[in-house]
């Protein structure tokens, strides 16, 4: 699979946001400060999920192969 810089971009910086998590953790931060940083990253992947997904629908269709499977896809990260 082929990704843009961008969406490669937004991974790395979620898997910084984890990284801090781990150390929050490790710090013992109080559970609704670890718990608004995991709330974070789950919104950061569903972005990543959703552009991946509507990015291999578009493919699709500029390909002219059938969608079905790219819309269910992309139904299915929602």
């Amino acid at each position: 699979m082929k990704c843009d810089d961008k969406i490669k971009n937004r991974v790395k910086r979620t898997r910084g946001q984890i990284d801090g998590i781990l150390k929050m953790m490790e710090d013992e931060r109080e559970c609704e400060e670890v718990l608004n940083q995991l709330s974070a990253v789950r919104s950061s992947l569903d972005k990543v999920m959703a552009l991946i997904a509507s990015e291999n629908l578009r493919l699709a269709i500029d390909q002219g192969t059938d969608e079905t499977k790219a819309f269910e896809l992309l139904v299915r990260t929602r």
